[in-house]
């Protein structure tokens, strides 16, 4: 009988019902998937040898796994090549599990999957807790040289799946309660929220620019954490307009405006819907080049470089990059103009009249470079250069919004927490947090006079940690915010993880639930579950549980006083614990 689960690093999807039995045992296949999605491929791709990054744990078959990737490689000899694995992440598991899996890099929207660049994908392995050899699955890798070319990386992103299927005995008991519960969990990261701010309405917007005859409401603190240019256009002193003004901009097309500030606020740029996509094109170039957002110029290079240039676009396109210092835009159009064919398929069209007068200087270039042709008259062929590699880098949104914090320029709200002051952005508050939002934004925002907000029953180092999150969307460096009397790191995270899911932050919560499963032992899992309890943290109260399986763990905890705690705090975990010992059969 065969039921089917599905369980990914953002979305975690049970399928099927449970199906209906005739005997006490029964074989039943488990089968599953993981998506690990890497956002950042250039800040992990340089790691030493042998460190590693681990996805989220899931289940699947009722086992607790992770998917861990080497960018170099785990054995000294791997330098070069990246390794991904399949790892048993539970410790009570001592009957062998046979399981297949298959790696495969996602290649579209719709999940459509590639393996064959992976040496190593599809493999049987047994695994079991016995030892560290058999909780790891057999090595998995790809060629980087060859992988960081390929189709699978895209805006320096890309999606593994490892698909998996265990087949397992088991009662009908036992079959009914490892049904995984469906369940939909989506964690936006900082640039979906920031771009959520601009699509939702523009919650607490400032600032109206006047375009053609459009008008786009923004904050005024985003743009000027994005470009010096509306930086000083907004706070310099020859700032511009107030908040009940509105900033007249003129040269610029309607659409041209809306698609740099959807860059601006999400750092991407959506598919082009006209046919005369080259041209807009060139206009967003102009814009990212007006507004100085140099990452949104080479992505438009980038574009043109690989999609735009033909014989009847050539010449303007050329021009362009003149105009705008786009040196490799240029090289790809005078590439283009190498070959005799081309030239001469422009020449007819009348293309190279502009660059005669308005651009004496790049004809002169193509001259000298038609020169300096190396002609084979046996073979007919022309000596070719490559064409230029524009290399978009990745994405600076949480750079730039962390910069602000930092300088703490134009903030407009104050909060006053553990005797300690913390200036911030009402705007970018409101975009991250529903709480925040709310607070600030909502028919019963605070109202102080004073403009200072003060937060009870949270240490001012937490605080710190949840505002420096909000800004850079990183992970929490607790070292450096130890607390004065050295308090332990597992209890600063259970703080911060009260923190998160007070202020709706879930991508900060399921960072701190991660941490704090590493943190799980005798003395400190019945605070843990009970935190995991209360505030609603699945995976951390199920690796607690798989803890308190073991009767050895269950002894220490004992040992250790944990036993009141979990009954003042968990009486039915600890019920349910002392019934599975008395259910146990041990061999005399």
């Amino acid at each position: 009988m065969a039921m089917s689960s599905f369980a990914g690093v953002s979305v975690v999807e049970g399928g099927g019902s449970p199906p209906q039995y005739a005997s006490a045992t029964t074989a039943v296949i488990y089968s599953g998937y993981h998506l690990l999605v890497v956002n950042g491929y250039s800040r992990i791709k340089d790691r030493p040898n042998g460190e590693r990054i681990a996805s989220r744990r899931f289940r699947v078959g009722g086992y607790r796994w992770v998917i861990e990737c080497c960018p170099n490689g785990y054995e000294p000899d791997h330098d070069g090549d990246i390794f991904f694995y399949l790892v048993l992440d539970q410790g009570n598991v001592l009957d062998p599990v046979v399981v297949q899996y298959e790696f495969s890099f996602v290649v579209d929207k719709a999940q459509n999957s590639d393996s064959s660049s992976l040496t190593g994908a599809k493999e049987t392995c047994t695994f079991c807790s016995r030892s560290v050899a058999f909780a790891c699955s057999f090595p998995c890798s790809t060629k980087k040289k060859i992988f960081e070319k390929s189709k699978y990386i895209k805006n320096d992103s890309f999606t593994l799946r490892c698909d998996i299927i265990i087949n397992k005995v088991v009662s009908i008991t036992d079959a009914d309660a490892a049904v995984p519960a469906n369940s939909v969990l989506l964690v936006p990261d900082i640039q979906q929220d920031i771009a959520g701010l601009f699509q939702s309405g523009l919650v607490g917007a400032d600032v109206t620019f006047q375009v053609g005859s459009a008008k786009f409401a923004a904050h005024r603190c985003v743009l000027a954490a994005r470009s010096a240019v509306f930086k000083a256009q907004l706070f310099g002193p020859m700032k511009e307009g107030t908040t009940t003004s509105v900033i007249h901009v003129s040269d610029m097309e309607e659409q041209v405006f809306k698609l740099l500030l959807y860059f601006i606020y999400s750092n991407s740029v959506p598919e082009m819907e006209t046919e005369e996509g080259d041209v807009m094109w060139q206009h967003l170039l102009v814009a990212a080049d007006r507004y100085d957002l140099p990452r949104l110029r080479l992505i438009c290079e980038k574009e043109l470089c690989d999609n735009c240039i033909s014989t009847s676009t050539v010449a303007n396109i050329l021009a362009l990059a003149e105009q705008h210092r786009c040196r490799g835009l240029k090289q790809a159009c005078l590439d283009f103009l190498n070959s005799p064919a081309n030239l001469q398929e422009v020449m007819v069209v009348d293309g190279l009249d502009h660059l005669i007068s308005s651009w004496p200087s790049v004809l002169k270039e193509l001259i000298a470079k038609l020169a300096s042709l190396n002609f084979d008259v046996d073979t007919g062929d022309y000596g070719e250069s490559a064409p230029p590699l524009l290399e978009v880098p990745e994405s600076d949104l949480h750079q730039h919004l962390s910069s602000l914090l930092q300088s703490e320029e134009r903030t407009d709200v104050t909060f006053e927490v553990g005797g300690e002051t913390f200036s911030a952005h009402k705007r970018v508050l409101a975009a991250r947090s529903a709480v925040f939002r709310a607070d600030l934004f909502g028919p019963i925002k605070d109202t102080n006079t004073d403009g200072v907000i003060s937060i009870h029953d949270m240490e001012s180092k937490v605080f710190k940690l949840l505002l420096t999150f909000i800004y850079d969307d990183s992970w929490p460096h607790m070292k450096e915010e130890k607390t004065e009397d050295n308090a332990d790191a597992d209890v600063m995270w259970q703080q911060l993880l009260v923190a998160a899911d007070r202020y709706g932050l879930e991508r900060l919560k399921l960072m701190c639930e991660t941490m704090l499963c590493r943190y799980i032992n005798a003395t400190t899992v019945a605070a843990i579950l009970a935190l995991a309890e209360e505030h609603h943290c699945r995976e951390l109260k199920e690796d607690c549980l798989d803890f308190l399986d073991s009767p050895a763990h269950l002894q220490d905890v004992m040992a250790a006083g944990g036993l009141e705690q979990l009954r003042s705090s968990c009486p039915s975990v600890l019920i349910d614990r002392i019934a599975k010992l008395a259910s146990l059969k041990y061999d005399n």
